[in-house]
């Protein structure tokens, strides 16, 4: 796992020596799912791409640093009523894209996610998104999120919205 990520670390500094093209941030909303779906009830997340191939390439790749937070739910366990704390991640990864017909795009971000929280350990970061441009400057994307440790799974169905600037 280390060694992967440490790749794909090496792979983005590589990278950096293209000429950027693309620089988008966003947010997103979600509602968390496997593990998560038992102790929190709302996700929220901004996000920052960079990407190294021009906006109208047909594949994009680049690197991507985000924030994520799950916000902690009340759990009733042998008569007693427990209040969970939020959860957050700090998701560091590689992002590509394939783009077809210059406005739907598909892809994933890979990579790892550092726990933010006391006691939550960070974990391998995986994102399948799908995506609509509009316009070149706006990207309605929705994405199922998994952060993934040997303890527990975090996930999450999102919706978001990416601006280029």
């Amino acid at each position: 796992m280390k060694k992967f990520f440490l790749f794909s670390i090496f792979a983005v500094i590589i990278s950096a020596g293209v000429n950027a093209q693309t620089f988008k941030l966003g947010a997103s909303v979600g509602v968390p799912a496997a593990d998560a779906e038992d102790i929190s009830n709302l996700v929220i997340g901004v996000d920052a791409y960079y990407y190294f191939t021009d906006i109208d390439s047909f594949i994009e790749v680049g690197a991507t640093a985000g924030f994520r937070n799950f916000f902690g739910d009340e759990v009733e366990a042998l008569g007693l009523t427990i209040d969970v704390e939020d959860a957050q991640f700090l998701p560091l990864a590689a992002a590509a894209r394939l783009k077809l017909f210059g406005i739907v795009s598909g892809g994933a971000d890979v990579g790892y996610a550092v726990g933010l929280s006391d006691g939550v350990d960070g974990g391998l970061y995986l994102r399948p998104v799908v995506g609509i441009d509009l316009a070149d400057a706006i990207e309605l994307n929705v994405s199922y999120e998994s952060i993934s440790d040997s303890d527990a799974t975090w996930g999450n169905f999102n919706v978001g919205v990416l601006f280029q600037f």
